[in-house]
């Protein structure tokens, strides 16, 4: 999957095909487990090409499995340069606040816990979409920020400046 470093950086560890018919979110829990099916990227930074990418993903496997007390786990590793399942299991924490989901996970590049927000675009009885538009990025960013380095930190504010259109979508098939 080409990618370039940024985009990754800025994913932060976890982001998220686009839906489209209407949304559909009705139900106020995600439990279950739901297999990574597709990722779809639409980005575009100030003086470059835009990027649009599409891909399945179903072959590497990667999945979520959220539980009633709040919690989740999963073998999709999220790092900056790649996305894969390497077969080790984390965990953490999730919260729903209507079609909001926030996702909290120990973000190993940048040593610390990091919360992640995304739009629930799509949560039927078979499919999930996950969404981070432009502003869910510059707020996840911006809150990763806070107790990085000084370089990092810039590097941040500098990237957040040059993003135009950041359209990053995960879509999920339950199992």
């Amino acid at each position: 999957m080409k990618k370039q470093i940024f985009i990754l950086f800025a994913v932060l560890g976890l982001g998220l095909s686009s839906c489209s018919k209407k949304d559909e979110v009705t139900p106020s829990t995600l439990e279950g487990t739901y297999n990574l099916e597709t990722i779809s990227l639409k980005s575009k930074v100030v003086d470059q090409a835009a990027e649009n990418e599409n891909e399945n993903v179903s072959a590497q496997k990667m999945y979520y499995t959220f539980n009633s007390d709040g919690t989740y786990k999963t073998n999709a590793t999220w790092s900056i340069g790649e996305i894969n399942s390497s077969g080790a299991v984390s965990t953490g924490k999730y919260t729903i606040n209507g079609n909001k989901l926030n996702i909290t996970y120990q973000d190993g590049d940048l040593g610390k816990e990091l919360t992640q927000t995304m739009q629930i675009k799509t949560n039927s009885d078979s499919q999930l979409v996950l969404f981070i538009g432009l502003d869910e990025l510059k707020t996840s960013l911006k809150a990763a920020a806070g107790g990085l380095d000084a370089f990092t930190a810039a590097f941040l504010e500098i990237f957040l400046s040059q993003m135009i259109q950041f359209e990053y979508t995960l879509t999920f098939k339950k199992a």
